[in-house]
């Protein structure tokens, strides 16, 4: 029965192509513009980190030690110092723990032949790799003995590596950074997040994850002259030397945790809680410390990672399809209702009512999937143009498979939405009052 149906359709759509190519042309538009804005935001509001991210939470707190004239208007802050990030992941109350900032280096081979111009890494003190699942392709992480100690060494992602090397397995080769040498202990596969959530209080540009070339312990790169990328927040107003850090007078550490459960985001906070306002009575931390945990997504939308003009972008589109939506349905049921003669004939045929509508209803959504089709083009053509904008999420305007699986279910749901009244409305006509004796 499917069959003749889509064969009735075929038949039926070719007795008016004008009509059809209206039909068709509507719902492309539609259904191109939404999911232009729906691939960008889709792009922009997923986990930055796909099955890690969702357990992770960044600590908050009011940590300034002086008084300054913003004193009552704090908002949340990541950023602690040194010192505080370490007791927190020392601590170990969570399922893992680390501290980390951004840092932007000059990595080069010892001879020199070799070099990346400033390329963009993390310090961290803890597991870091775990905690945010960067895969090891070669080697191991440091050990919190080489933590301790201070050792120098360095992970480094694999297109680093063979950049310096040429080859993806340097481990155990040594690579200058900063003011001293850094044995190599892992290589890295490719990593960054789909977007951006590490050190957003120092976020601009594009919203977008970066990909990290290297990781280092903290206290190993400042030892060798490795900076944070900015200083962060000081005390006493800023620092001015572009990459340095006062590590005493500065907040420019995140510490992140990894709290699989709700029970131990309870526990942890309890925990964050009691440690901040423990620093406050001691004097510490001048202002009540307001201590509090932020999932990822949290922290996104506390930073609006995804721009406000992408959210209206999406609601001015989707508002588009739905006017696109209206007007096929319109036409739907001007070209059904033009067969009532016909439909009266199956009626008193024998045809039932549920065979007219699944009739009619098929022939609408195979209107949809011709939509669907006319749209791929127009869609690659809409997100080649948000391509061409000056913004930061313009990369993210990208077409892949999971995006034309996405359009097909748009484009066959739209059609049987607005074939659904139409199809109704002509099945439930009496065939009496179109029968004529002739």
């Amino acid at each position: 029965m499917l069959t003749y149906y889509l064969e009735l359709a075929w038949r039926r759509c070719r007795q008016n192509l004008w009509m059809v190519a209206l039909l068709v042309l509507t719902m492309a538009i539609g259904i191109a513009s939404c999911m232009t804005a729906l691939t960008i935001f889709g792009a922009l509001s997923g986990q930055p980190l796909p099955g890690i991210s969702a357990h992770l939470y960044v600590a908050t707190m009011d940590a300034r030690a002086a008084v300054d004239k913003d004193g009552d208007a704090y908002s949340p802050a990541s950023l602690l110092n040194l010192r505080d990030a370490k007791a927190l992941v020392d601590a170990h109350k969570a399922a893992g723990q680390v501290a980390l900032t951004k840092s932007l280096a000059r990595v080069a081979t010892l001879d020199g032949t070799h070099a990346a111009s400033q390329v963009l890494g993390l310090m961290a003190y803890g597991p870091v790799l775990s905690v945010l699942g960067v895969p090891l392709r070669y080697g191991r992480p440091w050990t919190p003995a080489e933590q301790a100690a201070r050792a120098p060494v360095v992970v480094i992602g694999s297109q680093l590596a063979e950049k310096l090397f040429g080859t993806a397995d340097a481990v155990g080769k040594s690579v200058a950074m900063g003011k001293r040498d850094f044995r190599v202990i892992g290589v890295t596969a490719s990593w960054k997040p789909r977007t951006a959530f590490l050190n957003l209080a120092m976020q601009s540009g594009s919203a977008l994850g970066q990909p990290m070339q290297y990781f280092i312990p903290v206290g190993a790169a400042l030892d060798g002259g490795v900076e944070p990328f900015t200083s962060g927040r000081c005390e006493g107003g800023p620092v001015i030397t572009f990459q340095s850090v006062n590590v005493a007078r500065c907040r420019w550490m995140e510490a992140w945790f990894a709290l699989p459960s709700a029970a131990a985001v309870t526990r942890f906070d309890r925990y964050l809680t009691a440690y901040a306002q423990a620093q406050h009575a001691a004097g510490r931390f001048v202002y009540p410390p307001q201590a509090r945990l932020y999932g990822t997504r949290a922290w996104m939308a506390l930073h609006h990672v995804v721009p406000n003009d992408v959210r209206l972008n999406v609601i001015l589109a989707g508002g588009f399809l739905l006017l696109c939506m209206v007007n096929v349905a319109g036409l739907l049921a001007a070209r059904f209702l033009k067969r009532q003669g016909d439909v009266a004939i199956r009626r008193a045929l024998g045809a039932s009512k549920r065979q007219v509508f699944a009739q009619h209803l098929i022939e609408a959504g195979m209107l949809g999937l011709a939509g669907g089709l006319l749209a791929l083009p127009l869609t690659l053509l809409g997100l080649w143009i948000v391509r061409m904008q000056p913004v930061g999420y313009a990369p993210a305007a990208q077409f892949g498979v999971g995006v034309f699986l996405v359009l097909l279910v748009l484009s066959l749901v739209v059609g049987l939405l607005v074939g659904m009244l139409p199809a109704w409305r002509v099945c439930r006509q009496p065939p009496a009052l179109q029968i004529k004796v002739a």
